[in-house]
């Protein structure tokens, strides 16, 4: 046998079923499509429900954010309302114990330290002690102060109660001049006073103070500079303001990253590749 003769046995073979295995071929390319079509389907269901319950899910989450965010803003405008009318009560407050304020105590800058026992001695002064008395200055004192606490911060309250602490001092300080036993030191010097200013002023400003000898009128009037200016800006909202910027950006964020969800994206690239 030659090599010719198993090529010629092949070669008839080949024509004997030639017909049938164009059949069969065809028929497996018909199946083929058939079941890949099949699954595609299915696939393509899969992801379609899942990609759904995902942006359902999104949907809730970001409704409640938004939700969230509006029930947040409206709550900070009311209250910043309320906060503006509390800033007109504690002002109002102020101007009040200011009034009430007994007014002798400027003389402890009109007389200097060696001059305070004419307080007890100069009948020029005759019921000095008496104005000067800590059951009228605790009369005097504020009483509503703290029903405008929840709408006052640490700043404004550590400062009305700086200013009521150091005229309220001076008085206890000026009224035992009055009773014979004025101090050997200064009244710039009353730990009293120290210790109330020291929460207010800077070591810089309190150097000043007791260097440059402020004078009763001078320390008050700062004081009350201070009271106002702060006052004035907290009634603009620079605070709420900031704070309602930072809770957008916060807020913003976690709708991007609802956006951005790696899940929602697998499950939208899955079905944009079962559409092809």
């Amino acid at each position: 046998m030659t090599w010719e003769d198993p090529l010629k046995i092949i070669t008839a073979a080949l024509g004997a079923v030639g017909g049938s295995a164009l059949i069969i071929l065809s028929l497996s390319t018909w199946l083929g499509k058939v079941w890949a079509s099949r699954i595609l389907e299915k696939d393509k269901l899969k992801y379609s429900q899942e990609l759904e319950l995902i942006r359902a899910a999104n949907q809730n989450f970001h409704s409640s954010l938004s939700l969230t965010n509006a029930t947040y803003l409206e709550t900070k405008k009311l209250y910043a309302e309320k906060r503006v009318q509390a800033i007109g009560e504690i002002w109002k407050s102020f101007v009040e114990f200011r009034e009430k304020s007994p007014p002798e105590i400027i003389w402890l800058d009109i007389l200097v330290k060696e001059e305070y026992g004419e307080f007890h001695s100069n009948p020029k002064f005759t019921g000095f002690d008496k104005s000067t008395d800590l059951s009228v200055i605790s009369d005097a004192m504020p009483k509503e102060l703290d029903i405008f606490r929840p709408f006052m911060d640490d700043i404004t309250y550590q400062l009305f109660s700086t200013y009521t602490g150091t005229v309220a001092r001076l008085c206890f300080y000026l009224n035992k001049c009055c009773s014979g036993n004025a101090p050997e030191y200064d009244w710039r010097n009353d730990d009293g006073v120290v210790r109330i200013l020291s929460a207010v002023l800077s070591d810089v400003e309190f150097q000043q103070f007791q260097n440059e000898k402020w004078s009763v009128q001078i320390l008050l009037n700062i004081l009350q500079s201070r009271i106002s200016n702060h006052l004035k800006s907290i009634a603009t909202g620079a605070d709420l303001a900031k704070e309602a910027m930072d809770h957008a950006v916060k807020f913003s964020k976690a709708v991007t990253a609802i956006r951005d969800d790696e899940t929602l994206k697998k499950a939208n690239n899955a079905l944009h590749r079962t559409n092809r």
